[in-house]
């Protein structure tokens, strides 16, 4: 990436993620793709006992994670033959399998299937979050609507849709089952009050950085998941690339960035807004930052298979290391799944200092999906992971080396700490070399 071209990326501080796992959509309830009911009653019900079926037996865990998952389906079975639209059937369908607490365990609509498949997702440009207390702008897309309408990060939200936001925010927990931690179930919720329907529209009032009240009204579009990875050198000589997801051909991406970036005497690989991906594409990527073959921990199958061994792809092999330099993985909430199995082994392995803030503890896998009537589609975690060192991710997250938290006054002033700090890191590593 041109300097010039990372000047400006830094300026905008962010390129906004809409999360690219579909664990964290919070899509909009609707039926199908051309938003017809197709199911009919009886339909529904094979779909619902197929769905409950499937989850029983390949769910990865013998003991569903703890869940009375034969409770879940007597609790469930009233409100699906009681359903009257698929709209409403698939938010039955979603809040049934949310009870499984998993971020990964979910249930697609039929648009959100389709969505998925064409790494798309329908956003209105803006992230919001919680610091300090108060619901937040903590993203905005460049080039989106939201971008044009002079929408910044750091601004309070006062109301959505004429509502104020604290009353959204408890409609959206009511609707929000947990997930599988604090900070992924936070995300749903706060992802649930801007949700909808492409080409749809949300009016959010908003106050600016002087105290300012004003409105705007945004439309929902569909937009590109596909990975994107932003590389450059900042001016301490210290290469910086962002990975926005693991989907192929990101590795390629990842290392033509790496080649470029040789000659830096420090790496920032930034996985703050990185929902997950492939595990083959995590294995590669980490494998060109590594000496030689390295552990990367075990899968953990439904049929008792503990054994198969998870390795860095690319070590080991004439090449397979690209860059040597000190490491820094930058870690938020958001960094999840394959983010979480990537920053966890180079940490584990010594490879790479963390820093940021506590990852989501969404680390499962999902083997295959179960496409049903209707169109919608089931995802269920069959694969669990054991790290090199025999630790679960999954529910606890990766901690980082150092903890930095976001500040709402580094929002408003356009100051990304998480790079000054890991600029410090890898500065102060540098000269002890």
């Amino acid at each position: 990436m041109r300097s010039k071209a990372l000047k400006k990326y830094f300026q905008n501080r962010v390129v906004f993620i809409l999360a690219a796992f579909v664990f964290f959509s919070a899509s909009a309830n609707f039926a199908n793709a051309q938003g017809k009911d197709e199911l009919s009653s009886k339909d529904r019900i094979n779909v619902f006992e197929k769905v409950w079926d499937l989850v029983n037996e390949r769910y990865y865990d013998p003991k569903l994670n703890g869940v009375n998952w034969a409770s879940v389906k007597v609790k469930y079975q009233p409100l699906i033959e009681g359903a009257v639209s698929d709209e409403d059937f698939y938010n039955t369908l979603k809040q049934m399998t949310g009870e499984m607490n998993d971020a990964h365990t979910r249930f697609l609509t039929p648009r959100e299937a389709v969505e998925f498949k064409k790494r798309e997702g329908t956003t209105v440009g803006v992230l919001l979050t919680n610091i300090e207390g108060k619901t937040v702008v903590e993203r905005v897309l460049p080039d989106s609507e939201a971008e044009r309408a002079k929408i910044k990060a750091g601004m309070n939200v006062r109301t959505i849709d004429g509502k104020p936001v604290k009353e959204k925010l408890a409609e959206a927990e009511k609707s929000i089952v947990n997930s599988s931690s604090e900070r992924a179930t936070e995300i749903l919720i706060y992802r649930r009050l801007l949700s909808g329907e492409p080409e749809t529209s949300v009016k959010i009032g908003l106050t600016d950085e002087k105290g300012k009240d004003f409105e705007v009204t945004l439309t929902r579009k569909v937009v590109s998941q596909e990975s994107k990875v932003i590389a450059g050198k900042l001016a301490s000589n210290i290469g910086y690339i962002s990975v926005s997801s693991f989907r192929a051909p990101v590795s390629e991406k990842f290392k033509q960035a790496l080649i470029e970036l040789k000659d830096t005497s420090g790496l920032i690989v930034d996985l703050r807004y990185n929902g997950g991906g492939n595990i083959s594409e995590v294995l590669r990527m980490a494998g060109f930052l590594l000496d030689d073959e390295y552990p990367f921990g075990k899968y953990v199958r439904r049929d008792g298979d503990k054994k198969q061994q998870l390795r860095n792809f690319s070590a080991g092999i004439k090449g397979g290391q690209i860059y040597s330099a000190p490491v820094v993985v930058l870690v938020s909430k958001y960094s999840a799944s394959g983010s979480e199995l990537f920053s966890s082994g180079l940490q584990e392995a010594g490879r790479a200092n963390v820093i940021g803030s506590q990852t989501c503890g969404c680390l499962l896998g999902i083997s295959r999906f179960y496409r049903m009537k209707g169109g919608g589609e089931l995802h269920i975690s069959d694969i669990g992971f054991l790290s090199a060192k025999g630790k679960i991710y999954e529910k606890i997250g990766v901690t980082p080396d150092k903890i930095v938290g976001l500040q709402l006054s580094d929002l408003r002033n356009n100051v990304d700490i998480g790079i000054k700090e890991a600029e410090k890191i890898l500065s102060a590593s540098i000269e002890v070399k």
